[in-house]
């Protein structure tokens, strides 16, 4: 009994075995496609509307931010790096010291031509001085021997000339008193001759008269020989000793003058001490500059934007040793081409966008329209100021700019990314209130990153048009909005 039940288990669980078996091999319905869905559901999209609004009218412009204020840093002199006191990223002020090279020697040459000119200083002080003794010595000497030429002179003078008028009338009054005593004398002689014959008077009255009469006589031949003298002058020997004592003064004067010639040796030897101090000081004014060579020195305010060299590595004159750029004098250096050159005029408010600053708009205005264009490209390059950008923009980045040249008036605007290129002609896709689209052909006059301006079609102001999921429309689609 039992085995009749367990067989008749067996047969129910392999029927059933082989009835599922037979189920699950059964093919099922497939799902729906995505056209399917769509054709019942409508495709998804999102729209925006049409509206009428200023569109500026814009030159597009691409090239690199650059920097007016920007020097590359070299030594004048060849020599080793001893100091780099900046790294990349610090301020720098104008005139600060960037670099310095190793100062031994030209320390050493400052010294030497210090101590060059000091010597030849001293040197031209000790020519001046001799030259001030020399001239007083031989001025004293010229004066010395003038005067005793004068006096010389003077004294020949004394002793060639007769004498004055008064010294003769005293002569010959002393001439004309000892006549008169002679005469006497004489006369009283001769009395006392006559009486001595006589005998009336002594022999001794006799002798002293006759004694008084020869001293009359003496005396007048000597008052005759000084009057004499007076008339005549000076003796020969006399005046050729005046006039030897006048040849040796002026003599001497010659020789006082010739010395003087000395002052002019001292005026070279002070002139040639005051070349030398020159030519000392020139030297001491090169060995400063060389000096002040060893500072390699930034001549204008900014930011340290590379650093060259290190210590301790030798240079060469002229070899870049850093770079200093002023960030608030960058500008950005675009080209235009030939065809919007007449458009585009200095001042002329510019949009730039620089990759590295993503989603910045920095403002800027046309400085500058550069008057000859590339021989290659044809186009013009243009230097745009950048207002306030705060050391965001560095020179080297690549940006892009729109000069706006102008600005059209309550023009029609369709988002930019409403629109749908399909074999060269342009269209968008207008949402009906069915939700079915209508496909409008349009003409786009011009546009900027969002919008374009369109010419006037029977598109509308306020129309729906669909910016994402157009390209999987076609004119007549039904559509589910989805935003």
């Amino acid at each position: 009994m039992k085995r009749t039940l367990t067989a008749i288990l067996v047969i129910i669980i392999v029927v059933g075995g082989l009835f599922a078996a037979s189920l699950a091999r059964r093919p099922k319905a497939p799902p729906p496609t995505t056209q399917q869905i769509w054709s019942t559901e409508g495709v998804p999209v999102e729209t925006v509307a049409v509206r009428i609004g200023d569109m500026p009218s814009k030159v597009e412009v691409i090239g690199d931010i650059s920097a007016l204020r920007r020097a590359t840093l070299s030594a004048k002199i060849p020599g080793r790096v001893s100091q780099v006191l900046f790294r990349e990223g610090d301020a720098v002020s104008a005139g600060s010291t960037i670099v310095v090279l190793d100062q031994q020697d030209a320390l050493s040459n400052l010294q030497q031509a210090q101590a060059a000119l000091e010597a030849a200083q001293t040197r031209l002080s000790q020519a001046i001085t001799n030259a001030k003794v020399t001239k007083i010595q031989t001025d004293a000497a010229i004066e010395q021997a003038r005067s005793a030429l004068e006096a010389a002179e003077a004294r020949l003078a004394i002793v060639k000339k007769p004498a004055r008028t008064q010294e003769e009338l005293v002569a010959e009054n002393n001439v004309a008193s000892a006549k008169a005593n002679l005469e006497n004398a004489e006369a009283n002689y001769k009395r006392h001759e006559q009486l001595i014959k006589e005998g009336a008077i002594s022999q001794s009255a006799f002798d002293a008269a006759k004694t008084q009469y020869l001293v009359a006589q003496a005396q007048y031949k000597s008052a005759q020989e000084q009057l004499s003298l007076v008339r005549e002058g000076g003796r020969k020997e006399e005046v050729r000793q005046a006039e030897a004592q006048v040849a040796v003064a002026r003599e001497q004067l010659r020789t006082a003058k010739a010395n003087a010639a000395q002052n002019l040796v001292r005026e070279e030897d002070v002139k040639q001490a005051k070349a030398a101090v020159k030519q000392a000081q020139a030297a001491l004014a090169l060995a400063k500059q060389q000096l002040s060579y060893t500072y390699v020195k930034s001549p204008i305010s900014g930011e340290l934007a590379s650093r060259l060299v290190e210590p301790g590595q030798v240079v060469a004159a002229g070899q870049p040793m850093a770079e200093v750029v002023d960030l608030a004098s960058t500008y950005f250096k675009g080209e235009i081409s030939e065809k919007d050159l007449v458009k585009v005029r200095e001042g002329q408010a510019v949009e730039v966008r620089v990759d590295a600053a993503p989603g910045k708009v920095f403002r800027g205005t046309v400085a500058e329209i550069y008057p000859a264009a590339s021989g290659q490209s044809r186009s013009f390059p243009v230097r745009i100021k950048i207002d306030r950008t705060n050391h965001v923009v560095k020179p080297g980045m690549f940006a892009r700019g729109n000069i706006i040249t102008g600005v059209h008036r309550n023009v029609l605007l369709v988002p930019k990314d409403a629109v749908e290129e399909r074999r060269g002609t342009k269209m968008v896709f207008v949402v009906s209130p069915k939700n079915k689209v209508r496909r409008q052909d349009i003409i786009v006059v011009q546009e900027d990153r969002d919008y374009v301006e369109v010419a006037p079609t029977s598109l509308r102001a306020g129309d729906i048009v669909v910016t994402r999921g157009r390209q999987n429309l076609q004119d007549g689609s039904l559509v589910k909005v989805e935003s």
